[in-house]
């Protein structure tokens, strides 16, 4: 990958050439390194460092044919000791193909001389492409990853991720206008990016993407009309986590049936053939990717049929996933079924949720022409 081209511009080349939206997770867990260990304690730091690196090593060659992007998780390398964990990060950053993206996990979020150091220290030191970082300190914790010397590398910005508690900050709505935390931060994307300039920017303007995860399509569907066609998602949660590929894709691709990177982490390493197990997804994914584009083309694509719901079904929408009583992802019901989606309307337990129900139940009353 050339260092004097932009972060995401060597993404698409890569997305491009290998016809590809798979980006392989490599979190070396203990767990998964020593699964018999019942004490990692009485394990050296080399030894586990060695096994961490034969652990991502293994998958990086068995997937390089599939692979858009290859995402680290820097906490794992940490975890395995003070003397040799980055170390052994380095040396698997080293040890994939300069044409290929590496997107450090690393979740940053401080300002000033800080961000500048952990900058400094992801890409001078490490060797990564590109980062994930915390916006909710704003531009001042965003702008020393993106610009000056690292102009040409690349951020993906935490936007709606795919834990459940996501929705306790980032799906509360603002006043000023309507719209949930989540969808201000897709906004700020283009902002952001369109504040560097001259000599600050060197060659290019920053570039910045999303994290929103794939377990709320609906969160991630507003998420692409908040930030534009043209802005990178990275939408974890596929496979483990419960979210689904195919209502992932119809959300989250652009009408072009890109700009999204599906990160797959354990669905890989615990596959025998991990070879087989990337191709397999890879394919799925595309073939996603083609149902959206020929929806789009007929026109019955899900985010026309979202956009096309009355206003106050919207709104209940909206509020039933803030306040935690819609989720989606893999649920087993009382009944056996397995449903992608759960809802509790004992969570509306606030005086605010129940009068936001009641109006919504009396606009759907009014709305109903059969009455």
């Amino acid at each position: 990958m050339s260092e004097q081209s932009n972060f995401f511009s060597k993404l698409e080349e890569r997305v491009k050439s290998i016809n590809s939206h798979l980006c392989v997770g490599l979190d070396p867990h203990l767990k998964e390194l020593f699964p018999e260990c019942d004490d990692y304690s009485k394990l050296s730091e080399e030894e586990r460092c060695d096994a961490a690196f034969t652990f991502c090593k293994t998958i990086i060659d068995a997937t390089v044919p599939h692979a858009a992007a290859y995402k680290p998780n820097a906490a794992f390398f940490e975890a395995l000791g003070v003397n040799l964990g980055v170390s052994t990060l380095y040396r698997v950053i080293k040890s994939i193909p300069p044409e290929i993206p590496v997107l450090l996990d690393v979740k940053r979020g401080d300002i000033g001389s800080t961000a500048s150091a952990y900058a400094e220290a992801c890409y001078d030191h490490l060797g990564a492409h590109g980062v994930t970082l915390s916006p909710l300190m704003g531009w001042d914790s965003v702008k020393p990853f993106v610009t000056g010397k690292y102009s040409n590398k690349g951020a993906f910005l935490l936007c709606k991720t795919s834990n459940p508690g996501s929705n306790d900050i980032l799906a509360l709505d603002l006043d000023q206008p309507r719209q949930a935390v989540f969808e201000k931060i897709a906004q700020l994307t283009n902002a952001w990016s369109s504040q560097c300039s001259g000599e600050e920017c060197s060659s290019s303007p920053p570039h910045l993407g999303l994290v929103v995860g794939s377990t709320d399509p609906i969160a991630l569907s507003r998420a692409r009309k908040a930030a534009g066609p043209k802005v990178w998602i990275l939408a974890p949660g596929v496979g483990a986590q419960g979210g689904d590929l195919d209502a992932a894709c119809r959300a989250g691709l652009n009408d072009d049936g890109t700009c999204m990177l599906i990160p797959v982490s354990r669905g890989i390493s615990r596959a025998d053939d991990k070879n087989a197990k990337a191709a397999e997804l890879k394919d799925g994914i595309n073939a996603a990717r083609e149902a959206v584009m020929s929806s789009n083309t007929a026109g019955e694509g899900e985010e026309n049929a979202i956009e096309d719901i009355a206003p106050y079904q919207k709104e209940f929408l909206d509020f039933s996933l803030s306040e935690g009583v819609l989720k989606f992802g893999s649920f087993v019901l009382k009944s056996g079924r397995t449903s992608p989606y759960f809802f509790n309307a004992g969570l509306f337990a606030s005086g605010g949720a129940l009068f936001k129900l009641g109006r919504a139940y009396a606009a759907s009353i009014m709305a109903d022409k059969t009455l």
